[in-house]
């Protein structure tokens, strides 16, 4: 396992990092939690020291049984989990970054975690009725009053981002990156490497679609939120279909796996200092955890980002095409 520093923080976390949002048990589908256990168990034993939660997956199921699982090698890893969004019940939140919010939800995880410190409080979605500048000041009491060692947000555009970067003292930002979601390239990226925010890339595998484990367009289980996804809906869901079935061939002549090669190449830009590989099981986290050792030859990452680019051409033909 290989290792970068977040940000400007000296703290060191491996390049692939485990998200636990499926084993909340609310939007994957069923999970069971002596799986869940097993998977970061699994990945302590890969040397994987980041793992990434959140109060609203599964409302507070996630971070529980992360914690349980962590016991007493808890001080030797990473935890970052979020802020912002508080489970009201199954199904419906509310936001609150008000200074008191911030300090109730951060007393919660603490409390669900078994710990008595958070490794990186993030902000998971910004709401306008806080201003930035504010939040970061509350995020900042909680690191004085030693509940936290850093601070990131989550989904920030460019522009809050920006706001919250000036505001001192940002540590990173996790955000959806991948072979066919490129979009923060343009700005969101340079931004980061400028001011030295670590990037926690999330969706490496694009929901399963980088996978090349869907043969054709298929209904999800109940409880999966890739059934509201557009991207697995009709023509969409087909090219990109073709799309991990190519990425899976060009895999296959490397000798590795379709998901291996995406977060492969996920990790190709010293920018991007963690991809946070979403498991349910342990044999799910040791398939991504081997891409963090793999050396990728540049041709081999530039035919995987054409693969995807046709995804984009496709789409733009269909719009020519289209009455």
């Amino acid at each position: 396992m290989k290792y970068r520093q977040l940000g400007g923080t000296g703290f060191e976390v491996s390049t692939v990092s485990l998200g636990t949002w499926a084993m909340g048990g609310a939007d994957w589908g069923k999970v069971d939690d002596r799986d869940s256990i097993k998977a970061v168990h699994r990945a302590l034993d890969l040397g994987v020291n980041l793992f990434d939660t959140a109060p609203i997956y599964g409302n507070g199921r996630a971070e529980e049984v992360l914690g349980r699982a962590l016991g007493p090698i808890r001080q030797d890893v990473f935890v970052a989990t979020k802020c912002g969004p508080v489970p009201v019940r199954p199904g419906m939140i509310r936001m609150d970054l008000s200074p008191d919010g911030l300090v109730d939800q951060c007393d919660e995880s603490l409390r669900r975690l078994h710990t008595d410190y958070i490794d990186l409080l993030q902000v998971h979605w910004n709401d306008a009725a806080y201003p930035v500048q504010k939040t970061m000041e509350g995020l900042r009491r909680l690191v004085k009053a030693g509940k936290v060692r850093a601070v990131g947000v989550s989904n920030f555009d460019l522009d809050d981002l920006t706001l919250a970067a000036d505001a001192g003292d940002l540590a990173s930002l996790q955000s959806r990156y991948n072979l066919i979601c490129r979009e923060l390239e343009s700005g969101i990226l340079p931004l980061c490497r400028h001011h030295k925010v670590g990037f926690l890339s999330y969706e490496p595998l694009g929901r399963g679609l980088l996978t090349g484990k869907f043969e054709s367009p298929r209904p999800f289980e109940p409880g999966d939120i890739r059934r509201q996804d557009p991207r697995f809906e009709g023509e969409v869901f087909e090219n990109h279909i073709r799309v991990g079935k190519g990425l899976s061939n060009l895999a296959w002549r490397q000798g590795i796996t379709a998901a291996q090669l995406a977060v492969g190449w996920n990790l190709r830009d010293p920018v991007v200092t963690t991809s946070i590989c979403g498991a349910k099981t342990a044999a799910q986290i040791v398939e991504c955890a081997k891409a963090s050792d793999m050396d990728l030859d540049p041709d081999t990452l530039e035919e995987a980002g054409e693969i995807a680019r046709s995804v984009a051409r496709m789409a733009e033909q269909a719009t020519v095409d289209s009455p």
